[in-house]
């Protein structure tokens, strides 16, 4: 395979693993003083308890406490303040320490939060609060939800999308979505006139966005927008008897009603000279929409490259970045750690189990290469094309000469 020009790396160190029984004896501590009638204590406590599930695999430490935890965490929530910012992180990464799928009541936990988090973001006045509320929902549907509750979350996070102006709010909802299309689309068997019908109505939501003066939401509704049509091309069916013929007398059905402007207003992104907006943010930008509008355009995926343990991993495609991303942002210097020992993570990017080991002498890349992904088989399936028509083109040149 030809080495990609849109590769987009992110390198990171391995945390350091202080393992052993101390950070198990801290967790358990830590879920103690959420009890205490202190907000200091239970602040503390927090932050503690984030910090020990961020840096550590602790599934079997929480199945006796799971929801003596989750009772506590949806107190805190309920107080507001700093005390409700750390609550919320910490049940997204509860979530996340909850580890194989197939394994307890993930969905009944889900529903014990569910309430509370919808609830607190169309209430609060705490734009920080609601943000990580959003946050949290996306990534613990992802984890642990139905596939109806993940269709009402998705729609319930597009009604917010629409209600709210704030710019905070607004970048938050719009990464929160498209994690949430991420847990409803990539299911297999989707039928393509879903989707469609989504980004019919999506769409022009997004395209407003696309012109917001804050940089992180003009991105994010582009990475959104990237998505979705990446969604929509996985699950299109393409008939054998058509794969040889010409690109250019196929019937190709119409993606969305204003193809033509959406792309120009991506391409217009990708060039943006705007002298009013920060340097640094101009480049970010150009760089992000660059790969946006190949991949809508030229059906080009992105590619982003993650360094664990001395082995580089390539994930390609919006729905893998952006679960990444979604996951980074929840576990941060700790996402390479769960990488490796996280059977949820395993499952969620499959890839084999025994790559996490730390002490492994495999040589092997960790993946099952035998199991390509929607996106990966869509990737080889649009190169192959493009391969075949231009061969066509070039033996119809020699033919007229």
């Amino acid at each position: 395979m030809p080495a990609r020009r849109n590769t987009r790396k992110a390198r990171e160190e391995d945390p350091e693993d202080l393992g052993g029984p101390a950070w198990i004896n801290s967790l358990n501590r830590a879920i103690d003083d959420l009890t205490v009638n202190r907000t200091s204590v239970r602040e503390e406590a927090l932050s503690v308890l984030n910090t020990e599930l961020t840096r550590h695999y602790a599934a079997d430490i929480l199945e006796s406490r799971s929801e003596e935890l989750l009772t506590l965490l949806r107190r805190s929530v309920s107080k507001g303040g700093k005390e409700a910012h750390l609550a919320a992180q910490a049940i997204a990464l509860h979530f996340v320490n909850q580890g194989d799928l197939s394994l307890g009541d993930q969905e009944d936990l889900f529903q014990q939060v569910l309430p509370l988090l919808r609830k607190t973001v169309k209430n609060t006045d705490d734009t920080t609060l609601q943000s990580i509320c959003l946050r949290t929902l996306a990534l613990i549907t992802l984890i642990a939800a139905s596939d109806i509750d993940a269709q009402l979350a998705r729609d319930f996070v597009y009604d917010v999308l629409e209600e709210i102006d704030d710019y905070q709010v607004q970048c938050a909802a719009l990464h929160a979505y498209g994690l949430l299309c991420v847990s409803s689309f990539s299911q297999p068997a989707m039928d393509p006139d879903i989707i469609h019908e989504e980004i019919e109505k999506v769409m022009p939501v997004h395209e407003i966005l696309l012109e917001s003066t804050d940089m992180a939401v003009r991105v994010a509704a582009g990475e959104n927008t990237a998505l979705l049509f990446e969604l929509l091309r996985t699950h299109t069916g393409h008939p054998e008897d058509e794969e040889d013929q010409d690109e250019e007398v196929q019937d190709v059905p119409e993606e969305y009603d204003n193809m033509d402007g959406l792309i120009h207003t991506l391409k217009e992104l990708s060039v943006d000279s705007n002298r009013r907006r920060n340097k640094a943010d101009r480049a970010e930008q150009k760089s992000v929409f660059r790969d946006i509008v190949r991949s809508v355009e030229e059906r080009d995926p992105p590619v982003q490259e993650l360094k664990i343990g001395g082995r580089v991993i390539q994930f390609r495609g919006w729905a893998k970045i952006l679960t990444l991303n979604a996951f980074r942002q929840s576990i941060g210097q700790g996402l390479q750690y769960h990488l490796r020992a996280n059977e949820l993570m395993h499952q969620i990017f499959n890839y084999k189990s025994g790559y996490a080991a730390a002490d492994s002498d495999d040589d092997s890349d960790g993946w099952n290469a035998g199991e390509l992904s929607k996106a990966d088989k869509r990737y080889v399936y649009d190169e192959s094309k493009k391969m075949r028509s231009k061969q066509l083109r070039e033996a119809r040149t020699r033919k007229a000469h």
